[in-house]
């Protein structure tokens, strides 16, 4: 009976509880494998295979001991793919009449909290909150470098929505970091997608000199769409903000370069400001823009 425990086990994800193992197995066969050591106990009530140590098993051994709770802050991050920093404690969020005595597991309370979708959503075989709801409430708990990678990612790579950001933020307008947050949503609103968006956007592509531009302006090619980091539409200048981390690598610079010329054939002329650039010569990458710009419409306007 003991390997058929074991097989029960490993078909739960390698934990469960023990009021389930007690309605297939008598208490003699559990407290039997517990004693050998071919189950662990975990959490209170909640057992594990010796072989199942990691991060994945602890979290379902905590969802296992707070069967109303979901996966939340830092680890509902992870559990969606966005930046984290996990650590030992596996968090937890559940209504507010929910208690947990358990080591390794810090559970938070809200008010509004239900087990059910919309508010939770399995994901990997895991109750996890919304993405939404594990940016926000993530964001006390990373490092100040940190805290903004996770919306920047999850907008970025189209998982979210800064709308969405938004409106989940104004069902919680006193969490921790809720100013910050709103003028990060706002940036991410405005179509900035990475850090050197915001930053450029703050400090060159709102300079008064400078005509309007428009941020991810979408633009059809031959087979696909293309988003451009920063466009002047009149004069048909593609600005393209290359990041270290997405523009180094020899292939990347490579479709950089087809990009731009599929570009051309359009009309457009892409200009490229790189991170050192943008941020050692603001003032020279405008005026450089500005004539730029400058020429172009003289070239349009000779060849209309």
């Amino acid at each position: 009976m003991r390997s058929d425990l074991i097989a029960m086990i490993r078909r739960s994800g390698g934990v469960i509880r023990r009021d389930h193992a007690l309605d297939r197995y008598p208490v003699h066969v559990i407290d039997d494998a517990v004693r050998c050591g071919a189950v662990v106990l975990i959490y209170p009530g909640v057992y594990r295979l010796p072989e199942c140590d990691g991060l994945d098993t602890r979290r379902r051994g905590a969802l296992a001991y707070c069967e109303s709770g979901a996966l939340s802050h830092t680890d509902a991050l992870d559990v969606w793919g966005l930046p984290s920093r996990t650590c030992g404690v596996v968090h937890l969020t559940a209504g507010m009449g929910v208690t947990c005595k358990a080591r390794g597991i810090r559970l938070h309370h809200r008010r509004d909290y239900s087990p059910e979708a919309p508010t939770v959503v399995t994901r990997a075989g895991l109750r996890v909150v919304r993405l939404e709801q594990a940016v926000i409430e993530s964001w006390r708990l990373l490092p100040l470098m940190d805290q903004r990678a996770p919306a920047i990612v999850g907008v970025r790579e189209r998982r979210t929505t800064a709308g969405r950001l938004l409106e989940q933020l104004e069902l919680h307008p006193t969490t921790p970091g809720a100013r910050a947050q709103r003028r990060l949503f706002e940036m991410l609103a405005a179509g900035n997608h990475s850090e050197l968006e915001i930053w450029g956007h703050q400090r060159v592509f709102t300079d008064k000199r400078l005509p309007r531009s428009a941020t991810q302006h979408r633009l059809a090619l031959d087979k696909r769409v293309v988003y451009l980091d920063r466009a002047f539409p009149e004069e048909l200048v593609a600005v393209e903000l290359d990041g270290a981390a997405y523009h180094g690598s020899r292939g990347q610079r490579e479709r950089d370069l087809r990009r731009d010329a599929e570009l051309a054939r359009l009309g457009w002329l892409t200009v490229r400001y790189s991170h050192q650039r943008l941020h050692q010569d603001a003032g020279g990458v405008i005026e450089e823009l500005l004539e730029i710009l400058r020429r172009r419409r003289a070239q349009l306007a000779a060849a209309g």
